[in-house]
């Protein structure tokens, strides 16, 4: 065989022998992903299995046996850009905040409640050295204004100062709250300047927490 042909044949075997190689590379690609689909399959109905069925399940907001009551939206704005009733309240709650009585805790907190008829009353946390006695600032306001006869309330605020942001009422505060709230309230929720040494003020660009009593609160407990 002459050289010229020798070539020939080497780059024909050759080329046959990539080609080979190709399709050897594709079968076991396949069956790679056979195998990743048999477990995934696996997986999901594993997964399937889990899950609650469908049926007899119903939506909690179909449910009789829960209130079914109009929840105000939550979000979060500038205080510069806040409604007047906000702005109003987060300011009486950061004067009052300077009242605080927090030997032990450090832990600063006012608060502000809108009665029905109008009125604003005001709190500060009272700390106590056996702790228990201790009363939250939403509490020290509502029973100001409830031992006056308002116990009725539109809407209210907190302040305290946290490194890591929004400070919301403690669960037992939260409790308290709804019993004087007839229908959703909103609840503004402001961080305190971190220095106490200045007047205390917001600035216009402050972020400002609007919720509600029933966003803190869902599932209250009641008895009615």
């Amino acid at each position: 065989m002459k050289m010229q042909d020798k070539q020939k044949e080497l780059t024909r075997v050759i080329k046959n022998l990539d080609e080979l190689k190709r399709e050897l590379v594709k079968r076991k690609t396949h069956k790679k992903l056979m195998s990743y689909m048999e477990q995934l399959a696996e997986l999901k109905q594993e997964l399937d299995k889990r899950q609650p069925q469908a049926v007899g399940w119903l939506p909690v907001c179909k449910s009789a046996k829960l209130p079914h009551r109009f929840v105000i939206p939550e979000y979060t704005v500038t205080f510069c850009n806040l409604d007047n009733c906000g702005r109003e309240l987060l300011e009486d709650a950061l004067n009052a905040r300077c009242n605080a009585y927090a030997p032990y805790s450090k832990f600063k907190v006012g608060a502000a409640f809108r009665a029905k008829c109008g009125q604003v009353f005001t709190g500060c946390n009272v700390e106590n050295v056996a702790f228990t006695p201790t009363c939250c600032a939403e509490r020290t306001a509502l029973l100001k204004g409830i031992s006056e006869g308002q116990t009725t309330y539109t809407a209210g605020a907190v302040v305290a100062y946290h490194p890591s942001g929004f400070t919301t009422p403690c669960g037992v505060c939260r409790q308290f709250i709804h019993e004087f709230a007839k229908r959703d309230m909103p609840i503004y929720i402001a961080q305190a300047p971190e220095c106490d040494g200045k007047l205390p003020a917001f600035d216009d660009n402050d972020e400002v927490l609007v919720t509600s009593i029933f966003h803190l609160l869902p599932h209250s407990f009641t008895t009615y």
